[in-house]
């Protein structure tokens, strides 16, 4: 549960909202407007806090849920290192190698009370003008006696040049202790052009070959078909031969490679149909070699790579149907051994099949970790099957990496730069049992009905409340006993253990109307043996209690009534966020608690009579073992981002800071390259006048923020914009209206630069305000025809009164566009119920059974509905057409259990007259389909385009009967559950 935050996670963050219902303390309102400038201590100045209280009513121990069975425990303590990326030791001595993202390469004695470690190159020492990242280190098999060590760069800036490339080099070692660089040994390799998803890793196998992962080498959904395109390097796994050179390369291709004889491919490539490939590693004992490929929508996915195999990217995603319509690429089709998808896993990182001593019960397993979730899960995989799947651990830590020392024992690898290992956690099974289920069991409330806190709680407040779609909050910290905090400065404050931070969120159950305010949700984040845990609680409808939200999270709906509705009611579905989901943001980059730091609790705070700057009253009461060195006055805050007095530019970077910088500073979980803390010097954040790296949503010549151009400014969009592309990613359903003014007025006034040559397309046409509508037609449709001028409409939108006629008519036809980056943009308009409400990748039968469908509805869907595939596979009576069974007496002996059953999950059971047939021709062409003819001379298959592929026997290479069917699965994702249930009930009446 990414509790409290926003932009990459799902909830909100604690520096959200403000005060409180009940109680004399400030509230939002008080937030709206600039605290009072704070001064340093003046002795005949109140305090607005005289004496401490300990809290000691806490009950908020443990966690709800079973323990899992490990847990991380920091190695090498007094080491810390910059993004490492890569552990390996170094063979006859005593010292391990870590190369870290910046491309240094550093050793260290293996000792645990090793305090320091040495850098002994940097890519820099190559070039340089070399801009880019470290991604890979492996050691050549005989290292002992060359001294050859191979990195894997990804140089996004060279000479001045901004192209991006992946290189690997060789590069030498000295046998000194410890080894040093030979300045001039360095050996480019190879090198190929991406621009995306690079990769990568690389290792040598048990063969003496290296191998290296590279990924599609796009920014998303594979646009050129590269996974399954082997005329480059992108989007494969390669195999070299580094010792024996040839023709001019420094390297020849090894005579077994798998493609050499197929048309276009290059020689270098074992597999294909990759992604992302994010680490690699060979078993020693089997010499299988094990890969974790990053998904892009739904999937994580972990391969055992075969020779000449095809992963099935980006025709597949893993083992789902991606884009069936690509054309598939050569070799043999393999599914993924292990997936997982988003809602536990979204960024996998692959480990290694333990071969050590000091954990037996871990021999034979493969571990392996999501950087994201910090989750840590192990399998066996005997006899062609995953065995022993278990969840071994949860962490908050982002392990990108894994390595081992010289016993070949197994370490995590932090991003944040701590090294750690899986150690029995310990704790007893029975402690979830203790964990409070009700917001009154927890101790922080002496009343929870009107959030009185209990003795020793303090409730506090923020410079810069985060966007909580239009919620009021109100803080509340405990630190037990007469613990202490730790004071460290801007970015963040160092808890004790069983410290808890709450939130209690309240939304307007009549529009504008404050009195009307309803507890929904309380939120707690806790330190529990030095791992930060974040918990949820949804009020009862009495608004006295609240109930313990289960690990997965929940939505709830609320009628708000709302005059500026037509109907006079609006829909707003509130989302109760799952364990995993908060932790994305609250992580240890942003410091976990992020409200409670030196920039957003520089404020004054009424103290029930007393107004007092609130780190100078917590500070008078012993709440810091030490005392901040600056005075009061002398140090830093963040502005109001919705008071319109303050200063522009100070409000803007004060919202990036509280919506997005969680995730996006160095060490966190964007991945964007944005550092968006407001103590960031313009250049560093990497934003202005910047091309993202994750597309440009068509708008021309967009930029993260354009100077001088709202309109191409892609960050505006992402927060302007519902659906797929939205920032925050996960979590707020409704877009933030005073931050998209405050954003086109901040953007429009920085002095502009470069290009700008998009005038034409954001002009606003003449005819827009004409008194003939078919001239006030024309003119929305000219501006709605680029993103760009979409951008410029729906700024007039938002400028424009609600009972405009202008207004109207450019929602409508916004909102009906055929371009859904146009459409996008207007979605919020629409009212929530008639929105369209998807079923989404993971379906739930209880939710579609729960319905009672209509066989007439679900027969035009069958039939008629746009998207449905149901009548391109399958007859009923005489209409449809013949790929799958027909379905004309479907009900005579099955269920409804067993329809919805075979509709979710096709591949489960296939009859015999329906298994598909892969066909792999001399030449690598692969095809698929039913089998329809098999004669001495020919096959013939029939694709699911319903087109009769024959082929020659004698072009035959393989023919193989396969164990996934040709329907595809998730048919229903794209369906209401309503529109499910109609559909079943279609089927269920057909006997």
């Amino acid at each position: 549960m990414r509790l409290f935050a926003h932009v990459t996670c799902l909830m909100m963050s604690l520096v959200a909202g403000g005060g409180w219902i009940a109680l004399s303390y400030a509230d939002d309102a008080a937030e709206k407007t600039p605290p009072a400038e704070s001064k340093p201590s003046e002795p005949e100045k109140p305090f607005g806090l005289t004496k401490r209280v300990p809290w000691t009513t806490s009950r908020v121990k443990g966690s709800p849920e079973p323990p899992p069975p490990y847990k991380l425990q920091r190695e090498y303590p007094h080491l810390k290192f910059d993004q490492p990326i890569a552990m390996v030791p170094e063979p006859d001595s005593n010292r391990i190698f870590i190369f870290e993202v910046g491309g240094k390469l550093l050793t260290f004695e293996d000792d645990p009370d090793v305090s320091d470690s040495v850098a002994i190159f940097d890519m820099k020492w190559i070039d340089k003008s070399i801009g880019g990242s470290g991604w890979g280190l492996t050691l050549h098999p005989n290292y002992a006696e060359n001294g050859y060590a191979y990195i894997f760069l990804n140089v996004t800036k060279r000479d001045g040049q901004e192209s991006e490339h992946n290189y690997i080099y060789r590069i030498q070692l000295t046998k000194t202790n410890p080894p040093q660089f030979v300045r001039g040994s360095e050996t480019l390799i190879v090198k190929w052009a991406t621009a995306g998803h690079g990769g990568g890793d690389l290792a040598f196998g048990p063969d003496g070959y290296l191998y290296i992962g590279s990924g599609d080498g796009t920014s998303g959904s594979d646009v050129d078909n590269t996974g399954q395109d082997l005329s480059d390097f992108t989007g494969s796994i390669l195999r070299i031969d580094v010792d024996h050179p040839s023709e001019g390369k420094e390297y020849s291709i090894p005579p077994d490679n798998p493609f050499l004889d197929v048309e276009g491919a290059i020689p270098e490539a074992w597999t294909n149909g990759h992604r992302q490939v994010w680490r690699m590693s060979f078993d020693r004992e089997t010499g299988n070699l094990w890969v974790g490929e990053v998904g892009q929508d739904l999937w994580e996915m972990i391969h055992l790579i075969r020779r000449g195999g095809n992963y099935g990217w980006s025709i597949y995603e893993g083992s789902h149907p991606f884009m069936l319509e690509r054309e598939m690429g050569p070799g043999k089709l393999y599914k993924p051994i292990v997936e997982h998808p988003h809602s536990e896993s979204r960024s996998i990182t692959g480990g290694y099949v333990y071969r050590a001593k000091k954990r037996p019960e871990f021999y034979g397993m493969y571990i392996y970790c999501d950087y994201e979730t910090g989750i840590v899960w192990g399998f066996r995989y005997e006899d062609e099957q995953v065995k022993d799947h278990q969840r071994l651990s949860d962490s908050t830590y982002k392990v990108a990496t894994f390595g081992h020392d010289h016993d070949r024992e197994m370490y995590l690898v932090a991003l944040s730069g701590e090294i750690f290992s899986l150690v029995p956690s310990g704790a007893p099974a029975h402690a979830a049992e203790k964990f409070p289920r009700k917001l009154s069991e927890t101790g922080l409330f002496k009343s929870v009905s009107e959030q009185i806190p209990a003795a020793g709680v303090l409730p506090y407040s923020v410079n810069a409340p985060a966007w909580v779609d239009g919620a009021h909050v109100q803080r509340f910290v405990g630190v037990p006993g007469e613990e202490q905090i730790t004071y460290g400065g801007q970015r963040g404050w160092e808890f004790p253990d069983h410290t808890v931070a709450a939130q209690t969120l309240s939304l307007e159950m009549e529009a504008g109307n404050p009195a009307s305010r309803r507890p929904i949700e309380t939120r707690l984040l806790t330190r529990q043996e030095g791992e930060w845990m974040a918990y949820t609680y949804m009020w009862n409808d009495a608004g006295d209690d609240a109930d313990l939200v289960g690990r997965d999270g929940m939505d709830r709906k609320f009628q708000i009534r709302d005059a500026a509705e037509p109907t006079g009611v609006r829909q707003q579905t509130w989302r109760y966020a799952a364990r995993t989901e908060c932790m994305g943001c609250h992580s240890r980059a942003a410091k976990w608690v992020l409200g409670l730091n030196t920039l957003q609790m520089n404020r004054d705070y009424d103290f029930g009579g007393v107004t007092d700057n609130q780190i100078r009253a917590w500070d008078h009461i012993g709440m810091f073992k030490e005392s901040p060195k600056k005075s009061i006055g002398e140090l830093p805050k963040l502005s109001n981002p919705y008071d319109e007095s303050a200063e522009l530019n100070a409000r803007a970077r004060s919202y990036l800071h509280a919506n997005c910088s969680h995730c996006h500073v160095s060490d966190g979980g964007g991945n964007a390259k944005m550092e968006l803390e407001f103590t960031s010097d313009e250049k560093k954040t990497n934003i202005f006048n910047i091309p993202p790296n994750h597309g440009n949503f068509s708008i021309n010549k967009g930029l993260l923020i354009a100077k001088g151009a709202p309109e191409r400014s892609v960050i505006l969009y992402r927060l302007s914009k519902l659906g797929q592309g939205r920032m925050p990613v996960l979590g707020s359903a409704v877009v933030d209206e005073d931050a998209l003014k405050l954003f086109r007025e901040w953007v429009a006034k920085l002095p502009a630069e470069g290009d700008t040559t998009t005038a034409a397309e954001v002009a606003q046409p003449e005819d827009l305000n004409s008194d003939v509508a078919a001239k006030r037609t024309a003119a929305i449709k000219k501006l709605l025809d680029n993103v760009s001028g979409a951008m410029v409409a729906v700024s007039l939108v938002d400028q424009e009164p609600p009972a405009s006629p202008l207004r109207g008519e450019i929602i409508a036809a916004g909102s009906a566009h055929t371009n859904p980056l146009v459409r996008d943009l207007f979605e919020r308009f629409v009212p929530e119920e008639q929105r369209v409400r998807r079923l989404g990748p993971l379906v739930r039968p209880e939710q579609i059974l729960a319905l009672t469908g209509d066989a007439a509805r679900g027969r035009e869907l069958f039939f008629k509905a746009a998207g449905v595939q149901c009548r391109d596979c399958h007859k009923i009576g005489d209409k449809g057409r013949e790929l799958g069974p027909e379905l004309t007496h479907v009900a005579k002996d099955k269920d409804k259990m067993k329809i919805l059953d075979t509709i979710l999950n096709p591949s489960k059971e296939i009859h015999k007259d329906y298994v598909s047939y892969i066909v792999e021709t001399k030449r690598g062409q692969v095809h698929a389909g039913l089998l329809v003819e098999k004669t001495e001379d020919e096959v013939v298959l029939k694709d699911n385009q319903h087109e009769l592929i024959r082929i020659a026997r004698a072009d035959i290479e393989i023919l193989q009967p396969q164990d996934k069917s040709l329907m595809p699965e998730m048919l229903l994702r794209e369906m209401t559950a309503e529109q499910a249930a109609d559909l079943l009930q279609f089927l269920v009446e057909l006997k």
